[in-house]
């Protein structure tokens, strides 16, 4: 069917392969129009993509005065209002049949259909197909649900064999010594001790090698950092949004750096605080160009998702309905202070959730036990000894004894009260606008409260070490701040991993409720504007026209602006699609990754395929 259709000298079906046209044959409804037959109208809702199969139509504009504008003349093998498939839109014109006409519609809701039956159509439009897809990397805790991986690698293979090649000498010595020796047992002994030794240290140098992994995705960049013998693990991220510089250089004293195309990568944040340095990485120029274009990507994509919204809202506006409920639900603060919902141990909580969704972080219990344990310790001894003066000093002697057990028994509660009330009270809160440090003193000798705002982190980074830390699972929380000389920390807290994903998870829908709040405040503003500008005009086309709601009257994906009669493409002819991810950085054959060149045309050539976890390494 698709010989007949032509569906290959449709733009948005171009990059398509055969296979794939084939599947939106099927899904295709052909129709047929009289002579003078409107195909759609002005201000009706656009529910597909059209194409011309054969015959004439004219596309005109009708004003508010009545007058009809002719846009364009469309003709066989064109195609119309693709936009419509991506999302809701307006006619903003009127196409009649100029003659006999017959056409193919492709619905929004067959589309989607597609999409949901065959993913892989989804991936070569650069859209979800509906479905939800699983996290596809277990080396960091939650990957969102909307992220992409573009790179996952560990550092140049060069880093390993560089301290490797000591025990591989040693190997290989201990391995002629064996031979030469006459003796058949010390030769069995040493062929047995160079596994051993060179052996255990060649299974560290690597294993200590792998620990460490360099993770790009379509939204923030993390490095994982292990030692093994030392139990220490930090992981570091760093959003996009932070990004405003990257550079790399290939280390002038090493001369197997340009040999081998390994060097140190530095990305640069607002902050200096919140610069992130990678050292050995592989084809550092192809490292550096990937996260270019993943930050161009990402301001397109938030762009596009602003613009989508502010249609959102405009049309909301247009069917004069309230504000998003999300939104004005967020806005209001209730008088009532926030009471705890749950803890995690009871007395000693170290993670509260509170009734306005605040979560509360005190510091590990070990932090507690080990500032309590000497005044309990001077409670239980002055106890015992009040015990024991009871019932085994004499009358005479109880006279100093018990005094002495008293005071003690009081300065050891006084000492548990101070201790406790300090840890209870040096608190870590993480809300959806603000982190806030409080440290407090009892008596009112110390109260210290330092509040951040989630927008002025620059990146958050979580420290374990110590075999004590790995045990109990606590660490430390550092956040790089812009303009800050220092950064925040919590410190000794439970579960670091967890507490920098919370914050990084602030962040992420802290940037979705601003961009909505922004685009309510500019459909009120918009709304007010065209109320005045229309004065009894129907504000839908009006809307439409000045291109504020999308518009479906585009001619193979190429928006009609109409202006003073004339046909010309908008600035960005797809902007009601989704923005192209860059080009992932996949394992060659050689081992050795390489970057594809970076996508000129989104519409030539097809998004790659999603990079996995279980694939070989990269070096």
């Amino acid at each position: 069917m698709q010989e007949k259709l032509g569906l290959e000298s449709i733009p948005l079906f171009a990059q398509l392969s055969p296979s794939q046209r084939d599947l939106i044959g099927p899904a295709l409804e052909r129709r047929a129009y009289l002579a003078g037959e409107d195909i759609f109208v002005q201000g009706s809702t656009a529910d597909g993509m059209i194409i011309i199969v054969s015959g004439e139509a004219l596309l005109f504009r009708t004003d508010a005065d009545g007058s009809q504008t002719p846009l364009a003349t469309i003709m066989a093998g064109q195609s119309i209002n693709q936009e419509a498939l991506f999302a809701e839109a307006i006619q903003a014109a009127t196409m009649r049949a100029a003659q006999p006409v017959t056409v193919l519609k492709l619905t929004r809701a067959a589309f989607t259909r597609l999409l949901e039956e065959h993913p892989d159509l989804g991936g070569a439009f650069a859209v979800s197909g509906g479905r939800e897809q699983a996290p596809i990397s277990p080396q960091f805790a939650e990957q969102r649900e909307d992220e992409e991986i573009l790179l996952q690698t560990h550092r140049h293979w060069w880093s390993f064999l560089r301290r490797a090649w000591l025990p591989l000498l040693l190997m290989l010595l201990m391995w002629i010594g064996a031979f030469l020796l006459e003796i058949q047992i010390l030769s069995l002994a040493l062929l047995g001790l160079s596994l051993v030794l060179p052996g255990m240290s060649l299974i560290y140098f690597y294993l200590e090698w792998r620990n460490d992994s360099v993770i790009v995705t379509d939204q923030r960049i993390i490095r994982i950092s292990r030692t093994i013998l030392a139990l220490y693990r930090q992981i570091t991220q760093v959003g996009l949004e932070s990004v405003h510089e990257i550079n790399f250089e290939f280390p002038s004293y090493d001369p197997f750096a340009r040999l081998f195309r390994y060097g140190k990568v530095i990305v640069k944040t607002a902050g200096a605080q919140g610069n992130l340095e990678l050292d050995f990485m592989p084809n550092p120029e192809q490292f550096q160009k990937l996260i270019i274009e993943d930050r161009e990507y990402f301001e397109n994509r938030q762009a596009q998702r602003h613009h989508k919204i502010v249609r959102a809202e405009l049309q909301r506006w247009m069917a004069r309905e309230t504000d998003d409920p999300s939104i004005a639900a967020s806005s209001v603060h209730s008088d009532e202070p926030p009471k705890p919902v749950r803890g995690t141990n009871g007395y000693l909580s170290s993670r509260i959730e509170m009734s306005n969704g605040d979560i509360v972080y005190r510091k590990h219990m070990s932090v507690w036990a080990q500032h309590t344990f000497i005044p309990i310790l001077i409670i239980l001894v002055s106890l015992a000894s009040l015990a024991l003066s009871a019932m085994l000093i004499s009358p005479d002697l109880r006279i100093v004894t018990m005094p002495i057990a008293f005071v003690a028994l009081l300065v050891g509660c006084l000492a548990y009260y101070w201790m406790d009330w300090d840890w209870r009270n040096d608190l870590y809160i993480i809300s959806d606008d603000t982190i806030t440090l409080v440290h407090k003193r009892p008596f009112f000798l110390q109260s210290l409260r330092d509040q951040i705002l989630v927008e002025r982190i620059d990146n958050v980074e979580s420290v374990t070490r110590g075999i004590f830390a790995a045990l109990m699972k606590y660490g430390d929380v550092r956040m790089s701040l812009v303009g800050a000389d220092e950064p925040k920390m919590f410190q000794r807290v439970s579960n670091p991993q967890e507490i920098q994903q919370e914050i990084s998870r602030r962040q992420h829908n802290k940037a979705e409720r601003r961009a909505k709040y922004d685009a309510m405040q500019q459909r009120q503003i918009l709304g007010e504007y065209l109320d005045t500008v229309n004065s009894g005009s129907a504000p839908l086309n009006s809307a439409a026209a000045v291109g504020l709601i999308p518009s479906a009257v585009s001619i193979d994906g190429e928006q009609l602006v109409p202006e003073d009669g004339a046909i010309r493409p908008a600035n960005n002819p797809d902007r009601n699609r989704p923005a192209r991810l860059p080009r992932k950085i996949l394992p060659a054959s050689t081992g050795v990754s390489a970057a594809r060149p970076a996508i000129k045309n989104p519409e030539s050539s097809r998004r790659p395929q999603r990079f996995r976890s279980d694939s070989p390494d990269q070096n």
